[in-house]
């Protein structure tokens, strides 16, 4: 019976020890889960650096402007590559899944419950939101009262 009993203990703790274990790894795989993206950005900002040592002796602006089209460009794969993708929203009806609207004018070219402007660009993951597109809503073409001011 002692002997059982010792037996038992002893399995007892190597399954605490295996959960412990278990916790343990899992606790740092979710630390370090967006080790890879930040990997990718870091090449990113890298290229941001060599853009704007290059844009202290370049001889025109539109040789900066190229560099940071292409870092810029860079950018954007990097996040496309981790499934992020913008929101599109001028010209489209206004949801609040997608959009926050920040204010809502008159206008003669967006009905109303349209977004006319966005004034920062909102961005999904995996189809998920996660950070809303903040814009402008059309409350439809203005009022007589409204022209008058």
């Amino acid at each position: 019976v002692a002997e059982l009993r010792d037996k038992n203990l002893r399995q007892l703790a190597e399954t605490q020890n295996q959960h412990k274990r278990a916790q343990r790894d899992k606790q740092e795989a979710l630390r370090y889960a967006e080790a890879e993206f930040a990997r990718e950005l870091l090449v990113v900002l890298d290229d941001f650096e060599r853009t704007q040592e290059a844009a202290k002796t370049a001889p025109d602006a539109k040789t900066v402007a190229d560099g940071v089209r292409i870092v810029y460009d860079h950018f954007l794969k990097v996040l496309r590559d981790h499934a992020i993708a913008p929101i599109e929203s001028v010209g489209r009806p206004f949801d609040p899944t997608f959009h926050e609207a920040i204010l809502q004018q008159p206008s003669t070219e967006h009905p109303a419950g349209n977004v006319m402007q966005e004034v920062a660009r909102g961005y999904t993951m995996h189809e998920r939101v996660v950070r809303p597109s903040r814009v402008i809503v059309s409350s439809g073409p203005p009022t007589a009262a409204e022209e008058k001011k």
